[in-house]
């Protein structure tokens, strides 16, 4: 089964992915469910009028429900891309979203840098690559700067496919978390597979799989291949509140 993390024990339990609330509005509802973890999002740094209302006020969103509401539930918030960035601007558009969280309300657990979202993607492609190096870098740097206390948790949210070609330059940066998308295209014999050679290339990052997953039994293969966790999406919109019930049940 996948590692144990005593002081992460929300991944013991399903989580749910982003892309269900984006502007706070549903945390009070989400929180309650007894999800291990909720991402909000993902949202740019700054608003994006007609999408989202950016990282600040959905952290003032969110930080209208108690703590005590959700005392075993840990909050992420996933930070997106706007979709004209220029690539040369991807490190400026992380450290202002770093920096932002740094000055918020401390109500977010970890900030996941989405690759993931189509209009992301491009920077986990060859042509991008130094460029997401170098912002990998530049985050490594900005995180060394900070106190222990103030640096917030880290993930990154990419393909599975680009997951384990990455791994050095993430750890490096000091990014805890590599939240991977499997994709409906991938065969689940050869996705778990892929997910097993990660996780063996990874031990000190914590592997979380989204994507692919229906029932408890899903849940377990995901665990047993050496994933840390994992996260729903489209069971959650068909399901509902009913979801980690149906994931914690064999």
């Amino acid at each position: 089964m996948g590692m144990m993390h005593p002081a992460f024990g929300w991944l013991n339990r399903p989580g749910l992915a982003g892309g269900i609330d984006k502007t706070g509005e549903r945390a009070d509802e989400l929180l309650g469910l007894g999800f291990g973890s909720v991402e909000f999002g993902s949202v740019t740094s700054q608003s994006l009028p007609g999408s989202n209302p950016g990282l600040k006020a959905l952290i003032l969103a969110i930080a209208t429900v108690s703590r005590k509401k959700r005392p075993k539930t840990a909050i992420g918030i996933g930070l997106g891309l706007p979709p004209d960035l220029p690539a040369e601007a991807l490190a400026d558009e992380w450290l202002q979203g770093l920096g932002l969280l740094a000055e918020a309300p401390p109500v977010v657990d970890y900030l996941s840098l989405n690759l993931s979202a189509a209009a992301n993607r491009r920077f986990v492609g060859e042509d991008l690559r130094p460029v997401l190096l170098d912002a990998l870098a530049q985050v490594a740097h900005w995180r060394h700067r900070q106190s222990s206390v103030d640096r917030p948790q880290l993930a990154v949210k990419l393909p599975l496919e680009a997951a384990i070609r990455l791994v050095p330059a993430i750890e490096q940066a000091g990014v805890g978390q590599m939240t991977v998308v499997i994709s409906d295209a991938q065969a689940r014999p050869v996705g778990l597979v892929m997910l097993r050679q990660l996780c063996a290339a990874a031990p000190g990052v914590r592997i979380v799989a989204v994507g692919g997953i229906r029932n408890a039994t899903d849940r377990l293969k995901m665990l047993n291949a050496g994933c840390a966790g994992v996260q729903v999406h489209r069971l959650f919109v068909a399901e509902g509140a009913a979801t980690p019930g149906l994931l914690l049940t064999c």
